[in-house]
């Protein structure tokens, strides 16, 4: 399965940590994380889920929480962003935050996914797997707006990718 892989992702979009009103509809889709078929082939996305680290009182070291399954297949090179919130607000979504992706899927639930005062990671899992087959993560904070980039298995600012691939 590791034909699908975390290449892009916005866990802090403009504002994110300053709404004392809770965030609106165009806010939480500027939220997002890209899935990428990498292969030459198709894939079934059939039982594929898409995890991130939630941490809580009951869990402070974090745990895996499933942010949305998938059905379907993508296709070589296709690209699905999976935002924050509710399909019903899709006609909100800001121009920058439908580029770059053939396919939009939303969380289901009104609220941010992505931890910004602690890293997180972006895992894919097949339904009976008990190891995500995909994983990048971010460091914590992540800057505010910024688009990040995998590089390896790290998720980081675009500025550090270029950086990183000089090397």
């Amino acid at each position: 399965m590791s034909r699908l892989q975390t290449v892009r992702m916005k866990p802090n979009p403009a504002g994110k940590d300053r709404s004392r009103y809770g965030a609106s509809a165009a806010q939480l889709a500027a939220e997002w994380v890209d899935i990428k078929n990498v292969s030459g082939g198709a894939v079934d996305l059939t039982g594929v889920r898409l995890c991130h680290i939630a941490y809580s009182n009951a869990h402070p070291n974090g745990r895996w929480e499933q942010i949305i399954a998938f059905t379907g297949t993508l296709q070589p090179g296709q690209v699905i962003r999976v935002h924050a919130g509710s399909r019903a607000n899709e006609s909100q979504i800001r121009y920058e935050d439908l580029v770059g992706a053939d396919f939009h899927l939303f969380s289901g639930r009104d609220e941010y996914v992505w931890n910004n005062d602690r890293g997180d990671c972006s895992s894919l899992w097949t339904a009976s797997g008990d190891q995500p087959f995909d994983k990048a993560c971010y460091a914590s904070p992540p800057a505010e707006g910024a688009i990040l980039t995998r590089v390896g298995d790290a998720l980081v600012e675009a500025t550090h990718a270029s950086a990183s691939a000089r090397r």
